[in-house]
């Protein structure tokens, strides 16, 4: 069996969709997991070796993708795992639109790899024309977040699952929420850290203000996270750039509706009108129509449960994703080394 290793940064204790990803995968069978810090990388990239080195897509800068170049000197190969592009993440940290395309970089040195995975299909389109082969490797749910719909009992419990920054749009929520009239028939839940950007933390807690029934958990293990989706009654992600959000999938296996703006595969994912609702990335009128409605209409909630439920039944394991993935990578290794003729 090949030696595949994915070489990720040190998540120092944060924990998000893409470090999950990339740890469910390795658990079971995709490939060997490797942390390392910025300032370890090149140290610890000179003593790897391996039939395919995998870089996490945060790497992909000027700045940091130098040592997976020297390795494909040393005539290792290497991959990249496209989370998202960093361009687009720090566009969106900013606070500024995701830019349409790629950065010139970026484009350059994927198709000078020639060999990329991506979690899910949304990037595909931006990799066309390119010199890199496409592996596509949709995440799979742990069967412990499927859970049967159940009916609403007592106020709307609303949840949010993500790092606290501007490319998670938590403050839009708030600001909706601020504006209703009607009061008590929610209650608001934030699970994510507080520390990666603490100006926008506060921000939050400033637009939350004395609002009842808000709570900003922080940092949670997966385990609490997924106690609190699997009790919500809805998911609100109001993320102004994603690629193939996990958290999506995980609310629909516990049957909670979602609404969200359309960044990335939202729109895939959801199933605007059956699953959730979906609107433009940074309409908050939009997004205070879509709470309005699943607040307002229980009826309606508990149908887009029934049909989350439903959908998760298509929804792999974390085992057949990752045997998948180990499959599919043997054969192209295979391939790249089999003698001609």
């Amino acid at each position: 069996m090949s030696r595949i290793l994915l070489v990720q940064p040190d998540a120092a204790g944060r924990i998000s969709g893409g470090f999950r990803y990339n740890a469910e995968m390795s658990a079971n069978g995709a490939w060997d997991l490797l942390d390392v810090s910025a300032g370890d990388l090149g140290r610890e990239l000179d003593r790897v070796d391996g039939d395919l080195v995998v870089a996490d897509g945060i790497w992909l800068t000027e700045r940091t993708f130098a040592p997976f170049l020297r390795l494909m000197d040393r005539g290792v190969r290497v991959a990249v795992l496209l989370h998202s592009y960093p361009s687009m993440i720090a566009a969106a940290e900013s606070g500024a639109p995701p830019p349409v395309s790629p950065s010139p970089f970026e484009l350059e040195t994927l198709g000078r790899v020639g060999r990329v995975i991506l979690p899910g299909l949304h990037y595909a389109a931006s990799l066309e024309g390119s010199r890199a082969e496409v592996h596509v490797f949709e995440p799979g749910v742990a069967d412990g977040w499927r859970t049967l719909p159940r009916p609403r009992r007592g106020p709307c419990s609303i949840v949010s699952v993500g790092a606290v920054t501007p490319r998670k749009g938590f403050v839009d929520v708030a600001e909706v929420l601020r504006r209703r009239v009607t009061r008590g028939d929610w209650r608001w839940t934030v699970a994510g850290s507080l520390d990666v950007d603490a100006a926008y933390a506060q921000s939050l807690v400033r637009s939350i203000g004395d609002l009842p029934g808000v709570t900003l958990m922080g940092q949670q293990a997966p385990d609490e996270v997924r106690r609190v989706v699997t009790a919500a009654d809805v998911l609100v992600m109001p993320s102004y750039d994603e690629n193939q959000p996990l958290v999506l999938l995980e609310a629909q296996a516990a049957s909670v509706p979602t609404i969200a703006y359309a960044a990335g595969a939202t729109a895939r994912i959801v199933q605007h009108g059956l699953t959730g609702w979906v609107g433009p990335v940074g309409d908050r009128s939009r997004l205070a129509v879509h709470l309005d409605r699943l607040l307002g209409d229980e009826p309606e909630r508990y149908r887009m449960a029934e049909a989350c439920w439903e959908r998760q039944k298509r929804l792999p394991s974390w085992a057949s994703a990752a045997k998948h993935a180990r499959a599919e990578l043997e054969r192209a290794l295979g391939a790249a080394v089999r003698p001609e003729g």
